[in-house]
């Protein structure tokens, strides 16, 4: 059964043009109906392995360094390296159900941010998606030294 955060997760992954995101969905054998949104393992924060830390730092350099009165080609280029870190975390995947879960709840939010800032043209309110989206990251994930946006 398809739930409604997977349809959500599914067309924003293909409006984005993420191929990638379709298959991690349904090809690579992880159960996304453990809760199907944000939630903690067992009120604890979830363990980040290296690849999600990884990608979520390059996310996090992307975003810092964007300013919403970028060019057209500066939000290209940030859309794209959302999309490419997006493709990254989910072909390395090796959270458990839960996290992985909560994880795809971001990662729509960081392809809607990307959506926002290029095909809507409306980069101040995608890159504040996008920052919400890293902002909620460290509320469920232990990722040691998460910098946070207050050293930008």
């Amino acid at each position: 059964m398809i739930t409604r955060t997977k349809l959500i997760v599914i067309a924003l992954a293909l409006l984005a043009g993420g191929g990638v995101a379709f298959y991690h969905l349904h090809g690579h054998g992880h159960s996304h109906e453990a809760g199907g949104g944000l939630q903690l393992n067992a009120g604890q924060k979830w363990e980040a392995d290296q690849p999600l830390r990884e990608g979520m730092e390059r996310i996090r350099e992307f975003v810092s360094a964007a300013k919403p009165t970028g060019s057209a080609s500066d939000m290209q280029v940030l859309a794209k390296g959302i999309q490419q870190q997006v493709d990254y975390l989910i072909a390395n995947c090796k959270l458990p159900p839960a996290a992985d879960a909560t994880l795809h709840v971001m990662i729509a939010d960081l392809l809607e941010g990307a959506d926002l800032v290029t095909k809507k043209n409306d980069p101040q309110r995608g890159i504040a998606v996008l920052r919400k989206a890293l902002e909620t990251y460290p509320k469920y994930f232990d990722h040691a030294g998460w910098p946070g946006f207050g050293n930008t």
